[in-house]
């Protein structure tokens, strides 16, 4: 058989099944449309909110806390023991001790938000 006895029949077959075809109102048409147009808009903006942003936020939250923390650890150990309590093992023991917890919980919530972020990206692709 060559392409044109084959381009025949397909022509046939076509005009054929054409009368059987039911044919989508103008009403149908409108609403796949739109709804498509509704699922591309939201799923543009899905993909707009992940962003590396949350391990950025996370740091900063984190160490504010953190230099907070240690301020007012600062002034209560200067109202309590003046300037010369500053230098001693009262201000420096609690000092290491937020910043090793804060460094701690930092390094745990950045290594989260980077899991999570890579669990999404194998989800949708």
């Amino acid at each position: 058989m060559d392409k044109k006895s084959i381009n025949m029949q397909d022509d046939r077959i076509r005009a054929f099944f054409s009368g059987t075809k039911v044919k989508a109102g103008v009403n149908l048409k409108f609403r796949i449309m739109q709804q498509i147009e509704t699922e591309s808009v939201l799923a543009g903006k899905k993909s707009k909110s992940k962003s590396v942003m949350p391990s950025i936020w996370s740091m900063v939250s984190v160490l504010g806390i953190m230099y907070a923390l240690i301020a007012i650890v600062a002034i209560g150990v200067y109202l309590t023991g003046g300037k010369s309590a500053l230098e001693s093992v009262t201000f420096f023991v609690p000092v290491i001790l937020i910043a090793s917890v804060c460094g701690f919980f930092l390094m745990i919530s950045i290594f989260d938000d980077r899991r999570r972020i890579k669990k999404q990206l194998t989800m949708h692709n």
